[in-house]
């Protein structure tokens, strides 16, 4: 298969080198294009009438070809659907660095990489490792083992959002299909700088219960796929709405 990889870490992202590495020895023709650094959260941003220095790089993990990009992850798979000349089979945006579930999922550029993907009709994956700063293993052999079963699912304006619990392979439960919490899973504030006009963004990880979702099943131990589509229409508020037609 033809893949793309990108993420929203930056090309210097233990995660991706490793998928990137593994891919490749698998027979894979990989293509990488991600950030030249840190892009967490910026989630669907992109930058259009400026101009992005996008540099290649000489080697990079095994893949065929591999790219860093000043933009944003969205802007990555931009510029690698419309630049490389390449018919992509698959696109998997990550492993991130940390959970993406949960609202959460709002401000992912993880996710935001994936989005872009289907948008140009190419069948996505974003990939997050629940927990920070530990190792991507789980996550990557994960997708490697399952890749031909993933690579086939193909649902119309949908992307699939997967997270892996932050244990051995061989001690997670399994695999659940569910839907996203809308349950705020941060407890957001900010804190007071020397400098009366800077304020530090910070916040605390919240303790979800009493719901069946992506955020309890994976804080339980599960790998958690939830499809996401890139429809926003509301349909049941349509006819709730009809009163303001005139």
């Amino acid at each position: 298969m033809n893949i793309l990889l990108t993420n929203d870490d930056g090309y210097l992202s233990g995660g991706l080198m490793l998928l990137t590495e593994k891919l490749s020895a698998m027979g894979h023709n990989v293509y990488v294009v991600a950030p030249d650094g840190n892009r967490s959260a910026c989630s669907h941003s992109v930058n259009f009438y400026k101009k992005l220095l996008i540099q290649k790089l000489d080697s990079y993990c095994g893949a065929v070809q591999a790219y860093i990009c000043e933009g944003t992850p969205a802007d990555c798979v931009k510029y690698a659907y419309s630049c490389l000349g390449v018919k992509f089979d698959l696109l998997i945006s990550g492993p991130n660095n940390g959970d993406n579930y949960g609202d959460s999922s709002m401000y992912s550029g993880t996710i935001a990489a994936a989005e872009e993907g289907t948008a140009c009709g190419i069948k996505s994956i974003a990939l997050s490792r629940a927990g920070y700063n530990v190792a991507f293993s789980s996550a990557v052999e994960y997708i490697c083992k399952n890749l031909g079963e993933l690579s086939k699912v193909d649902i119309p304006y949908t992307l699939l959002n997967i997270n892996v619990p932050n244990l051995p392979l061989t001690d997670i439960k399994g695999v659940r299909v569910t839907h996203q919490s809308m349950s705020a899973n941060w407890d957001d504030y900010f804190e007071a700088t020397d400098d009366p006009q800077r304020w530090f963004h910070t916040g605390d990880k919240l303790t979800i219960t009493g719901e069946v979702s992506d955020i309890t099943l994976c804080d339980e131990g599960y790998i958690v796929i939830v499809p996401i589509t890139l429809e926003r229409t509301n349909y049941k508020a349509i006819d709730l709405l009809k009163g303001l037609e005139s």
